[in-house]
């Protein structure tokens, strides 16, 4: 935990140093993790009253942060003294991200009058996904993506714009620290690269993925439909401001 002041002070620090590649890759690991215990996921759902919270990115003490900022039921920011951090770290140790695609098989047989087999067929129902729910092969590419390029982005976006186009916070869906069975657990936040059509050009994601037992196993997370399921241990990502500033007047620790 940080007080606000110095949680402010954390924010601009890091604004400052996204123009400078040097400072960048002396706090930024590209395989490096945010964990969060169960107490900071009890934290955030005892504090956060909406279905998203913000992140906010620092540097404290020469590490680099993120800063957890619940909001209430309008999307406004809830103000408190202290907020809380969790610092970028290496894993613990190895994860096994899974998918399970639930597919379902229905056998069928016609019977005669005088109950002779005439026909018999299946039909197989294929799992339809609800978007934009990130597949297990999807969220390993991205992080992949960021592992092998994000120093060079780093050092694109530095040099090009100042580290204006760097990220200074994230819009994350609460969803992303629940846990369906309620049990106790830890979270691990990674860094990823997702396409946007929108903006022509790769942007910093955050995705999220519970961890169920020491083997590294994560909990699945459910996404339902009417029609079938989709069992997965990463949900929706979390959106980057900047490029994604349209609500950037709800950023209030950001000092633009």
């Amino acid at each position: 935990m940080l007080s606000k002041e110095k949680c402010s002070q954390a924010i601009n620090v890091w604004k400052e140093t996204r123009t400078n590649f040097s400072k960048i890759k002396k706090i930024i690991d590209p395989t490096a993790v945010f964990n969060f215990t169960q107490d900071d996921c009890d934290w955030i759902k005892e504090n956060n009253k909406n279905s998203n919270f913000h992140t906010y990115a620092g540097v404290h003490n020469n590490i680099f942060i993120l800063i957890i900022v619940p909001l209430d039921k309008s999307g406004k920011e809830i103000d408190l003294d202290r907020y809380l951090t969790t610092k970028l770290t290496d894993l613990k140790g190895e994860i096994t991200l899974i998918e399970t695609d639930v597919v379902t098989t229905v056998s069928k047989t016609s019977l005669s009058k005088n109950l002779e087999i005439t026909k018999y067929w299946k039909e197989v129902d294929l799992p339809i996904y609800n978007e934009p729910i990130i597949t297990e092969k999807a969220s390993v590419k991205d992080i992949e993506k960021w592992k092998n390029e994000c120093l060079d982005w780093f050092y694109y976006e530095s040099n090009k714009s100042k580290g204006k186009n760097i990220f200074r916070a994230f819009v994350v869906p609460f969803a992303d620290l629940s846990r369906e069975d309620e049990k106790q657990g830890e979270v691990i936040a990674l860094f990823g690269f997702k396409y946007s059509s929108i903006y022509q050009t790769q942007i910093p994601i955050l995705i999220f993925v519970t961890i169920a037992d020491e083997t590294g196993a994560a909990e699945f997370i459910r996404s339902k439909n009417n029609q079938t399921t989709a069992i997965t241990n990463t949900q929706d990502w979390s959106h980057p401001c900047p490029p994604m500033c349209k609500d950037i007047i709800d950023f209030t620790l950001l000092d633009n």
